[in-house]
């Protein structure tokens, strides 16, 4: 079972006051990453699509668009991805990104997106409202680790939103 205690943690990265938690041993370990990428994996309900977030939403995003049998969608920084894109600010917690998502394909697809950390919720609404513009009907969202106390649950209030661990607050 996936606990805390799977991830390193760094204290002060990115800047200070953050204490960054790190992935790598679950990724490290291939029945621990297998058992992330299933808890991920929603049991019920339809997806068409699999958007990953970059950039360790991408890690997992392919494996559960493979098991659900459908393709997959990446939201990228600004900058990362030619084409016909739409944009959106996102706040996060130490600072704001720009993110781009192709809307091709999207247009009436149920969506779950998949990315590593929930914390303020500020890329997840982003994404979710970039969504909306592409014409996607359903939007759920997946996250390996959430980080209690923060507003990230309470800003995606209005969507199904599941989590492998949460950080308590």
């Amino acid at each position: 079972m996936i606990t805390l205690a799977n991830f390193d943690t760094h204290p002060d990265f990115p800047v200070q006051g953050i204490l960054f938690y790190d992935i790598s041993p679950i990724l490290a370990d291939p029945a621990l990453f297998r058992e992330a990428c299933d808890a991920l994996t929603p049991e019920t309900g339809s997806v068409d699509i699999v958007v990953g977030v970059d950039a360790r939403g991408f890690i997992f995003a392919p494996v559960v668009a493979q098991t659900l049998g459908v393709g997959m969608s990446m939201v990228r920084k600004k900058g990362k991805m030619p084409g016909d894109l739409l944009e959106s600010d996102a706040t996060i917690e130490y600072g704001a990104s720009e993110l781009v998502l192709s809307p091709a394909g999207l247009d009436g697809k149920r969506v779950l997106v998949v990315d590593d950390v929930l914390a303020t919720g500020g890329t997840a609404s982003a994404v979710g409202e970039m969504l909306a513009r592409a014409g996607a009907v359903s939007v759920r969202y997946a996250f390996l680790l959430e980080l209690g106390g923060l507003p990230g649950r309470k800003v995606l209030a209005d969507f199904e939103v599941t989590s492998v661990v949460e950080v308590p607050a």
